[in-house]
């Protein structure tokens, strides 16, 4: 398969000096699925389906959730956290909208001084932040509550500020109002709703690899962990763009509540529910970073084509694989 210049670009950037490289790239264009599969030697291979972590796209899924209950009349993006967290003090709260959004004050991890240091001393004993998930067991769920009792915020506009704790909030509310818990009503949600086979929440058996070309183990996870819903995801290309087609097609109505506009982003983006939107493009995407491994997952709102990217390596160019390609080859 021929790439645009701009696209092989890419790809050559990240095979220079990469030894092991794993890429798996996914289209859909003008309702057809194609898959790419690159080997170590930047060769195709025939057959290969891989089960990558794909870290924060999993934010995309929690909130695809969270439409679906909105659409129910489960849940309200405009009403205050406190509204589902009963027993907190009496003050200002941020809405579920301002947690899909970035955008509710929260900062950007859920750590403080107590919880930190052990984990940088154990993080450094397993080999350093590519072999260890940060957010295992941090915070636990009285920590979560914690943070909320403890962060006072505004009755204001609070500007995009990346938050996985908050993220992590918006998942829990999620799981307390399925009755079943984040972990098991999300993954009901990919089988039944989604129809999805190969993505999943916890941990799989693949090698990832870090700057050095030291391998990696993937992060590990535990059904209990309360950041699950910002990272935990693991998925193939191939389910991906079907996330990405269900998206697109209207086969679930309620999911376009996601691709609206709900509040700021980086300076050429927008917020949807956890997707990020393009102001020069209909186009909506999300990256995900776990560890030695990266994802990436784009759409076209308009001409209705998806990129879906991932790589055995982390803190690579797998979103400008995704955009290059979105952009110059669909």
């Amino acid at each position: 398969m021929a790439f645009s210049k701009a696209a092989q670009a890419e790809i050559d950037k990240l095979y220079k000096g990469r030894h092991h490289v794993e890429l798996s790239i996914g289209f859909l264009k003008d309702g057809e699925k194609t898959f790419l599969h690159l080997g170590p030697d930047g060769k195709p291979v025939e057959g290969q389906m891989l089960v990558y972590p794909v870290g924060s796209i999993c934010k995309p899924f929690t909130t695809s959730l969270l439409a679906k209950y909105v659409a129910e009349g489960k849940l309200d993006i405009k009403v205050p956290i406190s509204q589902y967290l009963p027993g907190l003090p009496d003050r200002y709260y941020p809405s579920l909208e301002k947690l899909a959004t970035h955008t509710s004050g929260y900062k950007t991890q859920p750590y403080t001084f107590l919880t930190t240091l052990p984990f940088f001393i154990k993080m450094n004993r397993e080999g350093g932040l590519f072999h260890t998930n940060p957010y295992r067991g941090i915070p636990t769920e009285e920590g979560m509550m914690d943070i909320i009792r403890n962060t006072v915020l505004q009755d204001k506009e609070y500007p995009f500020v990346y938050s996985n704790i908050g993220m992590s909030i918006l998942g829990y509310i999620v799981g307390q109002v399925s009755g079943e818990g984040f972990w098991d009503s999300l993954e009901r949600y990919i089988r039944e709703d989604l129809k999805l086979k190969n993505t999943f929440l916890g941990n799989v058996d693949m090698v990832g690899y870090d700057k050095k070309e030291n391998p990696c183990r993937c992060w590990q996870w535990e059904k209990g962990d309360i950041v699950a819903p910002a990272g935990a995801l693991n998925s193939t290309v191939e389910d991906l763009i079907d996330f990405a087609k269900v998206n697109l097609d209207g086969s679930l109505p309620y999911l376009s509540i996601c691709h609206e506009i709900h509040g700021p982003c980086e300076k050429n983006a927008n917020s949807g529910l956890a997707w990020r939107l393009e102001k020069d493009a209909p186009i909506s995407w999300h990256g995900g970073a776990a560890g030695a491994f990266s994802a990436f997952i784009g759409l076209n709102r308009e001409t209705k084509c998806a990129v879906a990217v991932a790589v055995n390596y982390g803190l690579v160019n797998a979103e400008q694989i995704g955009f290059a390609l979105l952009k110059n080859d669909m």
